[in-house]
């Protein structure tokens, strides 16, 4: 590990990766240890906070051991590396534990852990997907696959008239409850796959002896685990609830599960950047030429795991009868093996049984690729297994031992040489550069500004999952500042699809002046510019605002950050309370696009929309607009919150409106309903094209 990583020349205190969904997972880190857990986090997301309920981290057993880690040191960054680090380590032991339980030596164990631990999987996740490359609890799952498909785990037949073998099938027992216990605490795909996997291997283990009970074992044991994962998930389920669906975070579509399926090409394929160079030559051109290239790139098995996926493949093919000596023991479980792994090819692949259910049923697990690390221990798995056939079946008993060591050792070289790579070390000093000019920066700010400062971020991205590079900035890139700040309030991090995240999408879109107008009346104390997030590198917006506040910006050392001081700006304005403008409104969801009718801005409604108010301070607003109704007489229904506050029924003409509407102190959602719905003009009106869904127009709307 010390090698693989070059760690020689880390520092633990600096990121391994310090872009993409890397700076996600430091900053849930950091939040866990500020906040107790990753729920909520009023340092980022201002002014309403960050709320993680839409987009929860389901690897609770992950974040348990970070706790732990983090009772030794509240460094963010030390804790999560250390965790990271600690995934090697652990895989380790549990892949020995289960090879163990197989019946395979020490050596072949150590080497089969080994082997496993290092899969390229491990390194090209990182730090980046470390919900999945803490995976050690898969070789565990596997160990209670096997019991189940072996016959050697039946929850019917616990009490044997054999005392021995009785208490044998009550540990088998205890054991397999405790690892599904724990399975239902890891990251929703491994539970997926673990509850996959028992299916198979019950119906088959059903089949081959004509019983029932292994597939109803098997399904006792996934409905505890679904059990434990909702339970997991219950703050979800009951925030969701009681505010409702969030439909713009976590969203799927089936054709995903086709475009991240698993490709056998990259399993096969050698890893990027080889230390031999036709081989690093072979992955190059391959993943620059053929279609559907992405993450399921990391699927790679490595020369040793290939072997064994190809030997499975292939065992696939002869009959092999189901009584066994016990030196054929392992032949048996060859060819438990190789259904399992035909299994994860016939329903991950592209355009695999994957996609029927994707199509069908459920498209939220779009990324099936991440089977590859079950097919990985499997093909591992089928090598120890040879191994030690070839070694007590040819091998004389006084060799054994020696031909052992030297075949486990030249194969433990070769596996680790080829399954690593030099491209794996992370670029240490160039990160260590880039994050302490980024620490510089942030200290400078929090030394002039006033403790909870809130600060705006530019340019606005929604949180999570934007994707995409914003010209030269990553979708995360905005946690950089949080990483390093103590005692500042960031606005990046609102939940997209709720009030925080509209609120903040309305104000950066205004106009620079009515945006800090804004900004500066909400209580911003600074605002915060990341260049590589604008086409001109921010030289306009940047030029704008040190006009309109008369303020330079603080700047980075690499020339990328900028920050601007907005606490002169808001005592000149707050002073000078003639002047001052109102909040404007923010106009969510529900609303169609702004149309001028005789000089005056109107919007049409569908049968929900909201409007999002700021407001300093608990107090009785008036909402007052000029609105029509579409095609027929309709009611209107205003919502402050929860609670309705004003009805009335709007005629085809325009009529004035006045509502009372109690606001709370920070961000307010307004909502207007339509009990009879919303229509379409043209299923209305012949020779009408407009397919909008209308029912209530609105103009010149004040919250005062």
């Amino acid at each position: 590990m010390v090698w693989s990583l070059g760690l020689l020349s880390a520092d633990l205190r600096i990121p391994f990766n310090n872009a993409g969904d890397s700076l996600f997972f430091y900053a849930m880190t950091k939040t866990i240890i500020e906040t107790g857990w990753f729920f909520y986090n009023n340092q980022l997301g201002a002014p309403h906070g960050l709320e993680m309920y839409d987009f929860p981290l389901n690897n609770t057993l992950d974040i348990l051991i970070i706790k732990i880690i983090s009772f030794f040191t509240s460094d963010s960054i030390l804790v999560e590396n250390v965790f990271y680090l600690l995934t090697y380590p652990l895989t380790t032991l549990t892949s020995m534990i289960t090879f163990r339980e197989l019946k395979i030596n020490y050596a072949y164990s150590v080497l089969g852990s080994m082997l496993f631990t290092f899969i390229p999987y491990h390194f090209l996740r990182g730090v980046g997907h470390l919900n999945l490359s803490s995976y050690f609890i898969i070789p565990l799952m596997v160990m209670v696959i096997l019991w189940i498909y072996s016959n050697k785990l039946d929850l019917f037949k616990v009490n044997n008239v054999y005392q021995n073998r009785s208490r044998l099938s009550e540990n088998r027992l205890m054991a397999s409850i405790l690892i599904c216990i724990l399975s239902g605490l890891v990251f929703f795909y491994y539970i997926y796959f673990f509850c996959f996997f028992l299916l198979v291997a019950g119906f088959c283990s059903s089949i081959a002896m004509w019983r029932k009970t292994p597939v109803l074992t098997s399904f006792i044991l996934i409905l505890l685990i679904l059990l434990v994962a909702i339970l997991n998930q219950s703050p979800t389920i009951i925030y969701q609830w009681q505010y409702g669906e969030n439909a713009e975070v976590a969203i799927r579509s089936p054709f995903e599960t086709e475009f991240y399926g698993l490709k056998i090409t990259q399993l096969l394929m050698p890893i990027n950047g080889h230390r031999i160079p036709i081989f690093a030559r072979l992955a190059s051109y391959y993943h620059g030429t053929a279609p559907l290239v992405n993450e399921n790139s990391y699927a790679s098995l490595g020369i040793i795991g290939s072997l064994g996926f190809l030997f499975l493949l292939g065992m696939i093919f002869f009959r092999v009868s189901s009584k066994y000596s016990i030196q054929e023991h392992d032949l048996a479980m060859m060819g438990r093996l190789s259904v399992l792994n035909l299994s994860a090819v016939l329903y991950a692949t592209i355009g695999g049984f994957s996609s029927v259910i994707a199509y069908s049923i459920l498209a939220q697990f779009r990324s099936i690729n991440r089977i590859s690390i079950f097919i990985a221990f499997f093909s591992i798995t089928s090598i120890l297994l040879i191994l030690k056939y070839t070694s007590n079946k040819h091998i004389t008993a006084t060799k054994r031992n020696i031909f052992i060591c030297i075949i486990s050792f030249i194969i433990l070289i070769v596996g680790i040489l080829d399954q690593t790579s030099d491209s794996f070390v992370p670029s240490y000093a160039s990160i260590k550069e880039e994050y302490n000019i980024e620490g510089r920066f942030v200290n400078n700010i929090e030394a002039i500004m006033p403790e909870n400062a809130m600060i705006f971020q530019l340019p606005y991205l929604p949180f999570p999952e934007y994707g995409l590079m914003m010209n030269k900035m990553d979708g995360y890139s905005h946690f950089r500042a949080y990483l390093h700040s103590n005692d500042l309030r960031w606005s990046y991090g609102a939940m997209k699809g709720r009030t925080g995240d509209a609120w903040q999408k309305g104000i950066a879109s205004m106009p620079v002046k009515d945006m800090i107008n804004v900004l500066s009346q909400t209580d911003f104390e600074g605002i915060y510019i990341d260049s590589y997030g604008f086409e001109d590198s921010g030289a306009n917006i940047i030029s704008n605002i040190t006009k309109i506040l008369e303020e330079k910006p603080l700047t980075s050392d690499n020339g990328r950050l900028y920050f601007f001081d907005m606490t002169k700006y808001n005592k000149r304005i707050r002073d000078d309370s003639f002047n001052r403008e109102k909040i404007p409104l923010i106009f969510d969801s529900g609303w169609h696009d702004i149309e001028n009718w005789a000089g005056v801005s109107s919007r049409w409604m569908q049968a929900d929309a909201t409007i999002i108010e700021y407001s300093a301070e608990n107090r009785m607003a008036s909402l007052s607009f000029q609105a029509l109704s579409f095609y027929r007489n309709r009611t209107l229904e205003i919502y402050s919150g929860d609670k309705m506050v004003y009805r009335v029924t709007v005629p085809t003409r325009i009529i004035n409106v006045t509502a009372p509407v109690p606001l709370m102190s920070g961000l307010n959602i307004v909502r207007f309903h339509m009990p009879e719905g919303c229509e379409r003009p043209c299923d209305r009106m012949e020779q009408n094209t407009d397919s909008r869904c209308l029912s209530l127009a609105v103009q010149n709307v004040v919250l005062a």
